[in-house]
């Protein structure tokens, strides 16, 4: 085990202290206001700016996830919880508008920002870990609220979000 997959199965904090269920039970203030954990929940193998403490997600680590069914569940847990932040209701890998959408901070629905970076960043934890289904699932539901209820311009989003779950070249720079 990593010390990501040892998060991730809630047996060693993160980089702040923090255990993985201890996270998902914050409130959407706290989650909105916080940058530092989201790589955590969700790790991806590039660096992020908000968080370089943060573990880097790796072919082992994604294969190892993907392998074991409490670490898929662990993954699937902190994807309920960031959904519930947006208002999604989530049903195996059918994705809805909940009946609290757009969540307590509409403003995702406007120009990009960070909540987009962050559902870029689901996105492509997702299709890494082996939950292809799941993210294509949250993908369809994210261009048809872009469709829909968007107040912004998401081209760039709609871009990210398209190519966050297709692998060409698999992993990038040696990871």
């Amino acid at each position: 085990m990593s010390r990501l997959t040892d998060f991730q199965a809630g047996r060693a904090p993160d980089g702040a202290g923090r255990m993985i269920g201890e996270i998902r039970r914050q409130d959407p203030r706290w989650l909105e206001a916080r940058h530092d954990f989201i790589q955590w929940l969700f790790p991806v193998p590039e660096t992020s700016r908000a968080n370089d403490d943060a573990p880097l997600l790796t072919p082992a680590d994604a294969a190892e996830i993907g392998a074991d069914e409490a670490l898929r569940g662990s993954l699937l847990a902190s994807l309920d919880t960031m959904m519930g932040f947006y208002g999604i209701a989530r049903r195996g890998t059918v994705f809805r508008r909940g009946d609290g959408f757009p969540g307590a901070f509409d403003g995702w629905l406007g120009a990009a920002d960070h909540n987009h970076l962050r559902l870029t960043r689901i996105l492509r934890c997702l299709s890494l870990c082996g939950l292809e289904a799941e993210a294509a699932g949250l993908r369809a539901l994210l261009f048809e609220i872009a469709g829909a209820e968007a107040r912004g311009q998401w081209d760039i989003c709609l871009r990210f979000w398209r190519d966050a779950g297709s692998r060409p070249g698999g992993w990038q720079d040696g990871a």
